[in-house]
């Protein structure tokens, strides 16, 4: 048994591994994401309509933004200031193609859904990158990766038409990039290329979702830093940048040249403008447009009457937010939710699952933080990005419950960009942790995927919990749907707890 034992967890390690173990996990990732586009009646709960709606709005001109508050656009806010557009003029150019062959709105938000999950698959081939970058194993890249998509939000959102795809795309692109140019600083170079592209990217981030500008923000100090800190800041670093920009074709430097312009002329317009007229770069929507228009945008509705409610004695308290907060955002990456936003519970054993993974991996940082970080530069930038945008996070659903009475706008899907950074200093912890113990890390990964695979992970929670009135109105989809929850329903540990 003692020799059995090793050479099993050498054949789980091997195969973990495997470039084929990352094909399946793709391909699985995949079919559940294809589930939804194909199962899940429109809209999505996570502002599916609210995303199409502006989409269908920014096909009526090609100009990325609007230059004054279109007609009847009140139920989408002020858009005429809104920062997040990018997304939607992208999404708009498939959809005036699609518009052109079909105007059957199912077909249209089906074709659109299929877009975003390529997205969110390029995304995951950006993670894997800069996880293998961080110096995780291959094996502990792929196991990751499989718990990743197996919470049963990640291909739920995958699925949506949702700027959140994008966002997840860049987030890792930036990380990509500024990882890159800092490896390039600490050789005693500036990379003209990574440089500008970097440049460009964060700017645009910006326009895809506000969210954005933390990241950026990090993003731009840590670069300085490490310019300081390689004597680069100065004269020297700008004779590097020439020097390296000079040795590029002219097309690619009318290239960079020309995307760093345009992209800030667009950040310049949306947020410099901002802050010149409404002196706030997200300016407040009745800032912006009448009052009577704002009441018809749902955020805002609703934020103005829980204040018209809120006790006069009502005080936040910190510590109880903290609370609903990590209950919320833990509820929010494993419950299942209908386009009516009716919600159903988690399953028992994959959440409690995972709330004892997330003590596991904090408690393995907090014992290998100095040697996790010290002296690797790309693992303190994800980790400044991560803890930086955790911390804005936090801070803004706290201002809004003491704005509100009521904790709101706590959704686990914000998580979901940093989770790939979470689980990598977690595993990478645990992998120094039990550097001795190939046979306990292979059975540990083994386990946690498994149970994350059998108890209702990805697609499943979904099909269990929801009913024919969640799915597309054909019998095809309903019927399947019957026929994998009843198959799986018998292998479900505490359905009925909740």
């Amino acid at each position: 048994m003692s020799v059995q034992i090793p050479a099993l967890a050498r054949r789980v390690t091997r195969g973990l591994s495997s470039e084929v173990c990352w094909r399946i996990i793709v391909g699985f990732f995949l079919l559940e994401a294809l589930w939804f586009v194909f199962s899940a009646q429109y809209p999505m709960a996570f502002d599916e309509n609210y995303h199409f709606g502006l989409i269908k709005l920014h096909a009526a001109q090609w100009v990325p933004f609007f230059t004054a508050q279109p007609h009847d656009a009140s139920v989408f806010g002020a858009v005429v200031r809104d920062p997040s557009y990018l997304y939607h003029w992208l999404m708009s150019i498939p959809y005036r193609l699609i518009s052109v062959f079909t105007s059957n709105q199912t077909v249209q938000v089906i074709l659109l859904r299929l877009i975003n999950v390529g997205l969110f698959t390029y995304g995951l081939l950006l993670y894997r990158r800069i996880v293998r970058r961080l110096g995780a194993s291959r094996a502990l890249t792929n196991s990751l990766f499989a718990i990743f998509i197996l919470v049963p939000v990640v291909p739920f959102l995958a699925a949506h038409v949702n700027y959140d795809n994008l966002f997840f795309v860049t987030v890792a692109l930036s990380t990509l990039l500024a990882m890159r140019l800092v490896a390039s600083v600490r050789a005693g170079r500036v990379d003209a290329v990574n440089t500008m592209a970097l440049f460009a990217v964060l700017c645009l981030s910006c326009l895809v979702k506000y969210p954005f500008l933390p990241v950026a923000g990090v993003v731009i100090v840590f670069v300085l830093w490490q310019l300081w800190r390689c004597k680069l800041l100065g004269g020297a670093g700008v004779r590097s940048f020439v020097g390296s920009f000079m040795t590029l074709s002219r097309l690619k430097q009318v290239l960079l040249v020309a995307l760093c312009l345009v992209s800030l002329g667009l950040f310049t317009e949306r947020y410099i403008q901002n802050v010149v007229t409404y002196h706030n770069p997200l300016p407040a929507c009745d800032a912006v447009i009448s009052q009577d228009e704002c009441a018809q945008y749902g955020p805002y509705g609703r934020d103005k009457s829980l204040k018209a409610e809120k006790p006069s004695t009502f005080h936040a308290h910190v510590p109880s937010y903290l609370w609903q907060w990590l209950y919320g955002m833990w509820y929010r990456l494993f419950f299942a939710i209908n386009y009516d936003y009716a919600t159903s519970p988690p399953l028992l054993v994959i959440s409690w699952t995972a709330v004892v993974l997330a003590v596991l991996l904090g408690v393995g940082v907090l014992l290998r933080f100095r040697q996790i970080f010290s002296g690797h530069t790309g693992r303190q930038l994800v980790f400044w990005l991560t803890a930086g945008y955790l911390l804005v996070l936090f801070a803004d659903g706290l201002e809004a419950y003491a704005r509100t009475g009521q904790p709101v706008a706590i959704n686990g899907r914000y998580l979901i960009p940093f989770l790939p950074f979470i689980f990598a200093f977690g595993g990478l912890a645990w992998a120094q942790l039990l550097r001795r113990h190939a046979a306990i890390k292979a059975a540990a990964a083994g386990l946690v995927i498994a149970i994350f695979l059998l108890q209702g992970g990805g697609t499943m929670t979904f099909i269990i919990r929801s009913g024919d009135t969640w799915m597309w109105n054909n019998g095809t989809v309903r019927a399947a749907n019957r026929v994998v929850r009843s198959a799986a329903w018998p292998f479900i540990i505490g359905k009925n707890v909740w």
